[in-house]
Parts: structure tokens; sequence; C-alpha cells
């Protein structure tokens, strides 16, 4: 049962929650599944066209698709249509995540189609995200409103390996101007750590963090010798214009809803209009 009243108040405060132990270990083997399916199609497309001299099928996931990427100029900082899949639908509705939402939401709760999976490769700099506020790349028309990310590590995270830090209540700074990096990384251009305190948030597999759009934060360099794989989730009261995540096919769908239940969308439909979409496109 989540302790409605108190994890309004601290996310209220803070711009962020952290709940530990929210989900099994075992919710998260779906999206385990689908990663290493996705990371067996890049092996195989890289292998077929001379990119890489060896797929590297029997590394574990843990390491295979840092060997993989190691000769490869063209990597992602995340995966969306790559993953995109019944386990991801399974786990962003998963009711202990929609709980959560609602808690901080309300009651009607949308899922934004823009989930991502995280390829946070040893030593990478792309995926090791400075300081920034989410509306920062969605753009400022989202700042008035209340995007919520939930942040689901896929395994054990703490400094050595790039694990989350935020400054609590930085979200209500307003959204502050960024200058692009070399990296397509949205620099703030103030020195935001004089503003406030960091906190660092060590996690163990099942723990979630949540938190609003405008929240201050980034992630540490992955100096482990193993990816930092971790999935976000992201959730808007239903209503919310979400126009700009149509436009490039990352539909939502209601997840939750008190005053009409019957809109609540199944696998099947989100599949559809997203499969309809890629092909369109």
């Amino acid at each position: 049962m989540l302790s409605t009243q108190n994890f309004r108040t601290d996310y209220a405060e803070n711009g962020y929650l952290l709940v530990p132990g929210l989900l099994a270990n075992t919710d998260l083997d779906g999206v385990r599944q689908a990663i290493a399916d996705a990371v067996d199609t890049i092996a195989n497309q890289l292998y077929a066209s001379g990119q890489i001299e060896q797929r590297y099928a029997d590394a574990p996931l843990s390491r295979r698709l840092a060997y993989v990427y190691q000769h490869v100029a063209n990597k992602s900082m995340g995966w969306n249509r790559e993953v995109f899949s019944k386990a991801v639908y399974d786990l962003v509705t998963h009711p202990h995540l929609l709980a959560l939402a609602e808690t901080l939401l309300g009651p009607e709760v949308t899922v934004n189609g823009d989930y991502w999976v995280r390829t946070k490769l040893p030593g990478e700099r792309l995926t090791t995200l400075p300081w920034h506020q989410d509306s920062g790349y969605y753009g400022a028309q989202t700042a008035p409103e209340h995007i919520l990310s939930i942040w689901v590590p896929l395994v054990d995270v703490d400094e050595h390996n790039g694990c989350m830090q935020f400054i609590p209540g930085s979200h209500r700074w307003g959204l502050l101007p960024t200058a692009r990096d070399d990296d397509r990384h949205n620099i703030p251009t103030e020195d935001i750590e004089a503003r406030g305190r960091i906190e660092t948030l060590r996690m163990q597999v099942g723990d979630v963090v949540a938190f609003h759009n405008l929240t201050f934060h980034r992630s540490l360099m992955n100096s482990s010798d193993d990816i930092r794989w971790s999935i976000d989730l992201r959730y808007s009261p239903t209503g919310t214009p979400t126009d700009w995540l149509a436009k490039m096919g990352f539909f939502g769908f209601v997840a939750r809803s008190q005053a009409q239940p019957e809109t609540v969308e199944v696998w099947e439909t989100w599949q559809a209009r997203r499969t309809q979409f890629q092909k369109a496109g």
C-alpha cells in the first residue's frame, strides 16, 4: 500500500520521490528480454553489413552491446522503437507504477509514448547526461505541464556505474536557459549547483524514482565494466497536450481512469497505432 500523503508531500517539496522495493526483480524480466532481442538484432545487422567481425553471441547482456559497439561510430542515447513490445506495455501499466502515478498526478493517468531504455556503456560520454530539466528537451511549451518520469534501474546502481543525482526543490525554479554542447546535451547557462544541494541516489533493482519535468537531475559516468541498463517511463494527467509526441509516433494511451474506465487502452490497440504510424512513415 502506497503511503499516499507522505509521497505527495515529499514529491511536492523535492520534485522527486525515491520508492524502494516497489517492483520485484521478476517484473523486469520481460523488458530485459526485449533488450536482449534488440541487442541481438543490432549485432546481426552490423555483422551482415561488415561493420563488426563477430556477433559476440555468447557474451552476457551486461557486456554484449559494449563489445558490439566498440568499433561503431553511431551510437544512440536511448532506445524506444527498438524495444517496443508487450513487455514494455506490461511494465508501464504495472499496477504498482500506475498507483504511484495516480498518487502524484491524480486519478486520470495517460502513459506518454516516449519511454526510453538507456544503453549506458562503460566510459560513454554520450549517455552521461549533465544537469538538465526534461522540459529543456521536450520544449518550452511543456514547462507549465506536469510530466512525470519514473526511472527504473535494471541493475543495482551507485556512483561507480552511473547512478542518478537530483537537486531537491529545483522544480520550483522554472525552465532555465541552456546551450547545446557537442554531444547534443543541453547545458544550463548558470551554475545550478550553487543554487541547491546535490542528492545522490544509490538504488537496487526494484527501486524506482519518480520526478517532475522541471527537476534538475543528471547521471554520473559509468566507470564499471558492465552496462548500466535502465528504462524511464513517462506519465501525464489525461488531457495534457501531447501533439509534440504524436508527431514523432510516440503515441500515448489512457492507462488508468476513474471517470471513464472504458477508455483504458489494451496492448493490441497501442500496438496497432504505433505499427500503423511506422508503416506510413
